[in-house]
């Protein structure tokens, strides 16, 4: 069931997101966490002071901010795993943040010692390369990159943000969309390799990683924490997670989606998971699922060079460039349809079913945001995932819901409410890290 949630709830929570300033935590560095051979090389793409991080703080978060962290942006490039075992070289940005000595006397005066706790942050779906977050963050040459602002520039946390395989240096490859190992693995060796980083350049990480993401990213964010708990455990330790807004039930959208009655909200979302599920998996074909004839120019839709306009636009979804106007027939095959309604077999529902990630044991504690009328990932999504994760018996002390309402929103440059909360969301996030963030 749908929790209550007070509106000023949610105002405090995200008005706090914004003073709070308790530092980075005073947990000495107990090397709890896996320092990763898998480093390859990095490169100092921003190093901004903290008076010029106030600046921007006061102008991007909050106006009346009297203190900020200056950050050091680095892009680190890293061995990972694609789904097929083969390995590739990633990258991603490492946000640090760094102290005044001001603050650092001022700790030292609290008798704390300060050490850096690291957000793992997991961005949305993109679909050109030039969105990656290294080439944001270089391409703007400023501390534009709203969120690292936030996590590192103002909360003081590390902030780790893989470009997803696909991206930045593994441009070129196929980006394993809403696939779980594969979304799972290049966050996971990116912490690696960031904390590899880290060790090597003498900033003291506390152990306190806590793992996040929006859209994509709060799939990938829950199969990363999945994947930690169940297969890493006794390399990470793990204090928060805060998926947002992720097709946490893969095949449950696919029911919902591939209905020829349905009218497709985002249809390049759907045409990105066809393809991205026909180069994972050998038993599903392209030409089998979608209407386009020309597969290999579908394919080349994905290749980093396309807007979703554009996208839209090959496939003949011209009509309010593709947005909210078209039934799913109009991008699958009317027999792919019928079969996937009609037969518990198909292989591409069998497929979406193997990538769910809503019906598992979490053991870290867990904040799953989501907007209540997101029109492109429901909230039934979250909903979902908390009762099963309650009927699995994970405490109620340990898992929250935080529905928000569309009436909270502090952006509303989109037409979806989906796009317009990933803000708001953030901040309820780095809100509850902190809350629970030791040293404080």
């Amino acid at each position: 069931m749908l929790k209550n949630t007070k509106k000023s709830l949610f105002h405090i929570m995200f008005i706090s997101a914004l003073f709070v300033f308790n530092g980075c935590g005073d947990i000495e560095n107990s090397d709890e966490n896996t320092v990763g051979a898998n480093f390859v090389s990095a490169e100092i793409i921003d190093d901004i002071n903290a008076s010029v991080m106030l600046q921007v703080v006061k102008s991007a978060i909050y106006s009346s901010a009297t203190n900020a962290f200056g950050y050091k942006a680095v892009k680190i490039h890293y061995n990972t795993t694609m789904q097929d075992g083969s390995t590739v070289l990633a990258s991603g940005l490492l946000i640090i943040p760094s102290a005044t000595d001001a603050y650092k006397q001022y700790l030292t005066s609290l008798g704390k010692t300060y050490s850096i706790s690291m957000i793992c942050d997991n961005h949305g779906t993109i679909f050109t390369d030039a969105e990656a977050p290294t080439n944001v963050e270089v391409h703007n040459g400023m501390p534009d990159y709203s969120v690292a602002v936030l996590m590192a520039g103002y909360a003081g946390f590390a902030a780790i943000m893989p470009d997803y395989v696909g991206y930045g240096t593994s441009h070129g490859k196929n980006h394993p969309y809403i696939l779980e190992k594969g979304s799972a693995q290049a966050s996971l060796d990116m912490i690696k390799a960031s904390v590899k980083y880290m060790t090597d350049n003498g900033v003291l990480f506390n152990g306190q990683l806590y793992v996040t993401g929006y859209s994509e990213g709060g799939y990938v964010a829950m199969s990363l924490a999945k994947d930690i708990e169940e297969n890493h455990f006794s390399e990470f330790t793990l204090t928060g997670v805060a998926p947002m807004a992720g097709p946490y039930d893969v095949k449950g959208l696919g029911d919902i989606e591939i209905d020829a009655s349905h009218i497709m909200v985002y249809p390049a979302f759907l045409a990105y998971l066809a393809d991205a599920y026909s180069q994972g998996y050998s038993d599903i074909s392209l030409s089998d699922v979608v209407k386009e004839t020309n597969t290999t120019m579908f394919h080349s839709l994905f290749d980093g060079s396309k807007t979703n306009v554009e996208i839209h636009y090959a496939l003949g979804l011209t009509v309010n460039y593709g947005f909210g106007s078209y039934p799913a027939n109009a991008l699958f095959k009317d027999s792919f349809i019928a079969d996937y309604q009609s037969s518990d077999t198909n292989v591409f529902k069998t497929r979406l079913a193997q990538n769910n990630v809503n019906d598992w044991t979490p053991k870290t504690r867990m904040n799953l945001i989501h907007c209540v009328e997101d029109e492109i990932i429901p909230f039934s999504m979250s909903q979902g995932a908390y009762d099963n994760f309650i009927a699995n018996g994970v405490s109620s002390s340990d898992l929250t819901l935080s529905p928000i309402p569309t009436s909270y929103l502090t952006d509303t440059s989109s037409s979806f409410v989906h796009a317009n909360c990933g803000s708001t969301a953030y901040g309820v996030a780095v809100t509850w890290f902190d809350s629970i963030r030791g040293g404080n």
